[in-house]
């Protein structure tokens, strides 16, 4: 299983609020439908007071390999959440990947 890891920073005309309604809830309804996605999960930038984060989120979207993510993108509903991302994308930086994960047990 590889997965697509795409950085996402807002559109600098739109507010954090707007950027995490077109995101976090329209957009996410776009990609679930996608042939081939296995799971997608978001990871939004905590909106802070006294920081700016350089990003404002970062998207996972597992497929199987890299076959099933050219068929997502080249269907019809990659093509509608390529479009929507217009919407709240300022720049979009993407990558796939082989995901390594390391968990430690209570006994550590």
């Amino acid at each position: 299983m590889i997965k697509l890891v795409a950085v996402v920073r807002r559109k600098e005309d739109i507010g954090f609020e707007e950027f995490r309604h077109l995101w976090c809830e329209e957009h996410a309804q776009l990609v679930l439908p996608m042939p081939g996605v296995r799971r997608y999960t978001q990871n939004l930038a905590f909106e802070g007071r006294t920081r700016t984060w350089p990003v404002d989120g970062v998207a996972e979207v597992w497929f199987d390999d890299k076959r099933a993510v050219r068929e997502a993108f080249a269907s019809e509903a990659g093509a509608a959440a390529t479009e929507h991302e217009k919407t709240f994308a300022g720049e979009v930086t993407w990558f796939l990947a082989e995901e390594i994960a390391y968990e430690w047990g209570a006994e550590q």
